[in-house]
Parts: C-alpha cells; structure tokens; sequence
C-alpha cells in the first residue's frame, strides 16, 4: 500500500509528533509499505531526503520551532497525484492537514486522521492572555469540523477520546497509543560510570538525590508549579534538572532565584534527541505537573528507564500509572512532597514502582504501535 503521511512538523524538529510520526513510518515500511512524508519545509533540513515532500512555509511566529504551510501551487498538486497514493494519514488540523483533506478529496482516496494535540492549552501563545474563552472555542470547532470529515479517527489515549466527545465530535474514535523506540532508555544500556559521570558535570553527588523534568519549558507545562513546590524540600541534598527549551526559561530561572533554590535547579538546555536517553538514567524520579498531554510520552521513556514517575494526576495516567500501581500521582503539595520521599526512603516500594513501570511500557513499543 502507498501510503502519504501529511504533517506541519517532522524532522529535524524535535516534539512527541513527530516522534510517533517516525516510528510509524518506520513501521509501516518494515511491513513493506511505501511511505511518503508531506510536510512543511524547514531551513535546517537536509537538502536530500527520500520520498519527502515539502511544502513552501513560514516561521509561526508564536512558536518559532513550528512552520506554516503556505499556498499550495498546481506544481505541489501535480506532484501529490504522481505518488498514486492508496491512502492518506493526517496528523495535524491545520495548514498542512487542510491539504490533506483537500488531496484525499481530489484523488478519492480515503483519509485517515490521528488527533495529536488538545489546542485549548495552546491559545495563549495567539491570545496573549485576551479573549481565552473565546479563543478555545474556536480550537475546539476546529477540532470537531476536521475529525468529523475523516474517514477514521484515532486517538492516543480515553483521555482524548473524553474531550473530542465534550467537542460534540460526531465520530467513531479508535484508541491507538503512540509507540516508541525504547530500546535506547533501558538501563542496561548505559555503565555506573557513564551515568555518574554525567551526574558529576552538573555538580550531582552521589549522595544527591536528582528530581528531573525532560520536555519543553513552556507555559503549558506547569514547570513553574514543580519549582514552587520543590522549594518545600529543604534538604539541601535534593536538586532539580530541568532538561530542554523553550520561551519561559528565563522566568523559570528568576523564579528559583526568588524562591532560594537557583543553586539546587539545574537547567541543563537543549539536549540532542539521540542524547536524551542517559538524562532520565542520572534521575532519581521524573516529576511533571503538565495537565495538556495527550498522551505523555516521556512518562513511557522515563519507565522504559526505570526512573520512577510522579506526576500531577490527570486522566491520562489512569491506564498508564494508577491501574497498574506504575507510578506515583498528586494532586497537591503535599502528596509531591510525599511521593518523592517515600521513594527516596523505601527501596522495596521503589523497586516494586520501577518493575511495574518497566512492564507496563512495554505495551508502548514501537513494533506494538505497528502491528
């Protein structure tokens, strides 16, 4: 089967997008279909990429990291009817995903539609903090419009099934979770040293116990609440990284200063995807406090990791952590405050977290995503 993923994002950005666009293209063609990308361009792409197809774009001044598609010509239509495509699989409801739409349209083929984000959490990167309200129904019509012109759904999680049915979706959704590559995360895969080492870089001890957060610093995320409520530990030997970037961290850096704990937050930076792997192996426990995920990827990485989880409760973490006792949940200060000590204080109940967690994200590889 020729199959056509169409997507705004897609390496060498980085996002769980395009991680789970990656690992289906990956399996789809080990099952011998032929994959082709259409996606936006990208100044940092290379200038050779096999049956990849951009579309001219511009910079989303909001998000600078993403691209918009621009108007498609004749040239770019021709060049879609020449891939004969059996089928195609959108992943986004806008630009690009619009094109979709369009080309299943024009070629009578039928379009598939994975809904990846939940853009109510996103709107104050347009809004600036004004008409919120308003501003979230609109996301929200939008989502109902373009799920309900698909020939498919599929969801990653009930979670998001729940909010497109709060939409009024009209639609049969299919409940497929996004599958990893997580042979790179296991713990086998990396030496005491390797993982001390890099704990020495930042000044961890080995006494120390490290709290991480790897993701995007952004608004949506909540970071800011980890950090206030990580300044109610006073011990000392606890600290705070903060993998990644992104448009608060700056504040996030004021905010430890405030707080008195700027010498116990780490902020890290960037790291390279290929690289992120070992970050979750120097961490003790992975903390989040991001209500707007879809799915929660990194929460999969960090057990395919053995780095137990805790996390701000939200129906996602239902399946995957509370069901199967695979991870620690809160719902305020205290109970993050608790959770972290009761793994730092109790090996037995740890290890029993940490082998749960390890089973669990096995049901999130990539070969499952792909059968």
């Amino acid at each position: 089967m020729r199959v056509g993923i169409f997507t705004d994002t897609y390496r060498p950005q980085v996002n769980g997008v395009v991680s789970s666009i990656s690992t289906l293209e990956r399996e789809l063609r080990k099952k011998g279909h032929k994959v082709y990308i259409v996606t936006t361009t990208d100044p940092d792409a290379p200038e050779v990429e096999p049956n990849v197809l951009r579309i001219p774009s511009m910079e989303f001044k909001p998000l600078p990291q993403y691209r918009l598609g621009l108007l498609y010509s004749p040239k770019i239509i021709k060049k879609i009817n020449k891939l004969n495509l059996d089928i195609i699989h959108s992943q986004t409801e806008w630009g690009v995903g619009t094109f979709a739409r369009f080309a299943a349209v024009n070629l009578g083929i039928p379009l598939v539609h994975t809904y990846h984000t939940l853009y109510e959490y996103y709107t104050h990167y347009i809004t600036k903090g004004h008409f919120t309200v308003p501003a979230k129904k609109i996301a929200a019509g939008i989502s109902k419009f373009y799920c309900e012109k698909c020939d498919a759904l599929i969801v990653p999680t009930r979670k998001v099934e729940d909010i497109l049915y709060s939409y009024d979706v009209d639609k049969v959704m299919n409940i497929i979770p996004t599958g990893l590559d997580l042979d790179r995360f296991y713990r086998e895969n990396y030496t005491d040293e390797e993982i001390n080492f890099m704990r020495e870089s930042f000044g961890v001890e080995d006494d120390e116990f490290l709290c991480v957060y790897i993701g995007r610093i952004a608004q949506e995320k909540s970071i800011d609440v980890l950090i206030d409520m990580f300044s109610k530990i006073e011990d000392e030997k606890f600290k705070f990284m903060i993998v990644g970037r992104g448009p608060i961290t700056d504040d996030l850096k004021k905010q430890a200063e405030n707080l008195g704990i700027s010498d116990r937050v780490i902020f890290a930076g960037e790291v390279p995807h290929d690289k992120v792997a070992i970050y979750y192996q120097m961490g003790d426990v992975f903390l989040n406090a991001s209500v707007s995920e879809t799915q929660g990827l990194t929460f999969v990485e960090a057990m395919a990791a053995e780095t137990p989880v805790n996390a701000r409760f939200d129906l996602n973490l239902e399946d995957l952590l509370v069901k199967n006792e695979a991870g620690l949940v809160y719902r305020n200060e205290e109970e993050f405050v608790n959770n972290i000590m009761l793994l730092k204080n109790d090996k037995e109940f740890r290890d029993k977290i940490v082998e749960n967690a390890f089973n669990v994200s096995q049901d999130y590889t990539a070969e499952k995503f792909g059968e």
